[in-house]
C-alpha cells in the first residue's frame, strides 16, 4: 500500500475517532482527489518526495485546472492537503494517534451578535460635543441612570422644551 492511500485512511480513522468534524474530513478528502490527478507514481509511494516538490505539483495543479476551479480554491485545496500530510505525519502512529487532542470550536448565534448590536445607548449614537457644556448625571437606582448635557446659558424657553420631551418619554 503507498503511503497517498494511507493518507485516505488516515481521514477516515479521524473522522471516525471525532478527530476531524465530516465537513472537514470530506474537504480533506476532496483535495486529496485533486492532487492525485497530478500527482506521478513514484510520488504517490512518498509524502516526502511530494512535500520537496510541492511548488511543481502546485503548477500543474493549476494549469490543468485553471478552466475548473479559480486560484483561490485551488490554493485552499493546497492548504488542506499539506494540512493532511502534517496532520498524518504528526498523529499517524497509534501513540500520537491516542493522545491528539482536537480544538474545540466555540460556534457564535449569529441572532444574539445582531440582537445585541441593536441596544445602542444615544451617547454613543451622538456626535461629539466640543464646545463647554454642564453634564448632569442622576442616579434612579442601581441599573438605571441619567446623563444630561445642558448648554452653560439655559433660557428658560429651553428649559420648558427640554421639560415636555423628559415627560413625553415617562410612563
Amino acid at each position: 500500500m503507498n503511503e497517498f492511500n494511507a493518507l485516505y485512511e488516515f481521514i477516515n480513522l479521524a473522522q471516525k475517532n471525532r478527530k476531524y468534524p465530516a465537513n472537514t474530513a470530506h474537504g480533506r478528502r476532496a483535495a486529496l482527489k485533486l492532487f492525485e490527478t497530478v500527482l506521478h507514481p513514484d510520488e504517490l509511494e512518498d509524502l516526502r518526495l511530494i512535500e520537496e516538490k510541492m511548488k511543481e505539483i502546485y503548477l500543474d495543479l493549476i494549469s490543468k485546472h485553471r478552466d475548473t476551479f479559480s486560484i483561490a480554491s485551488l490554493n485552499t485545496y493546497k492548504g488542506r492537503f499539506l494540512k493532511v500530510i502534517s496532520d498524518y505525519k504528526k498523529y499517524g502512529n497509534p501513540q500520537s494517534f491516542a493522545h491528539w487532542e482536537t480544538k474545540i470550536r466555540r460556534y457564535k448565534n449569529k441572532n444574539t451578535e445582531k440582537d445585541s448590536k441593536k441596544d445602542i445607548y444615544l451617547s454613543d449614537v451622538s456626535l461629539p460635543i466640543h464646545s463647554p457644556v454642564n453634564k448632569i448625571k442622576i442616579s434612579f437606582d442601581s441599573e438605571r441612570n441619567c446623563v444630561i448635557e445642558l448648554p452653560p446659558k439655559l433660557t428658560k424657553e429651553d428649559a420648558s422644551i427640554i421639560i415636555k420631551i423628559i415627560e413625553s418619554l415617562a410612563d
